[in-house]
């Protein structure tokens, strides 16, 4: 009998938040979420909800002023 490789773990996703002109642009690095924002807040707060609705692997927030 022969071990059977382990999968690998999921790929963390990255959301980011960079100014935009006037609005706040949020994305995610798998491409599956993308969003303006007036405030940075607001898209934090959006990120946050977005990761919480992910199943495993973890989420990394990074921000840009």
């Amino acid at each position: 009998m022969t071990a059977q490789p382990l999968a690998a773990p999921p790929r963390p996703v990255l959301f980011e938040i960079q100014r935009a002109g006037r609005v706040w642009r949020l994305a995610s690095s798998d491409g599956l979420f993308f969003g303006l924002f007036q405030t940075r807040a607001s898209a934090l707060r959006c990120a946050v909800e977005e990761a919480d609705r992910r199943d495993g692997g973890d989420v990394l927030l990074h921000t840009h002023d």
